[in-house]
């Protein structure tokens, strides 16, 4: 293994504990980075009761939903940074295909494209299938180079 690849390593493993240990929003929301390479994410939010948005029928509040993808997305564009880069969140398309039960959510985000100034990232969320996700959205990142 070469000294970029061991540097990189970790770096990753730098962000995966940030990300998933230091950030307060994903404290709250408890999520767990399962998987994390350059250009690929996967992460897994245990459900809480907190969560549901329509008590009637036990479905999760679309706006954690969006935020777990958004989360997901940013792990692939942090991963395509490097330290000292500034990425933030500019555009995210998001579909609701069905309702999320109470149960644990998992998520997974993928690079489509690293450029100088823009990263994008497809994300799916999904419960028992990836087969059937419950929410799949394409994330925009800006990106300053340090």
């Amino acid at each position: 293994m070469n000294q970029e690849t061991i540097e990189e390593k970790r770096n990753l493993s730098l962000l995966k504990d940030v990300i998933q240990n230091v950030m307060p929003v994903n404290k709250l929301l408890g999520i767990e980075i399962r998987k994390l390479e350059k250009g690929y994410a996967e992460v897994r939010v245990p459900f809480q009761a907190k969560f549901v948005g329509d008590f009637q029928r036990g479905l999760w509040h679309g706006g954690i939903l969006a935020s777990v993808a958004d989360t997901t997305g940013g792990l692939v564009a942090l991963s395509m940074a490097q330290p000292g880069d500034q990425v933030n969140t500019v555009d995210m398309r998001i579909d609701y295909l069905h309702g999320a039960i109470e149960a644990d959510v998992f998520g997974n985000a993928m690079l489509v494209k690293s450029g100088k100034r823009i990263i994008l990232a497809d994300v799916k969320l999904f419960q028992k299938h990836q087969e059937e996700p419950v929410v799949v959205a394409r994330c925009a990142f800006s990106i300053l180079r340090k």
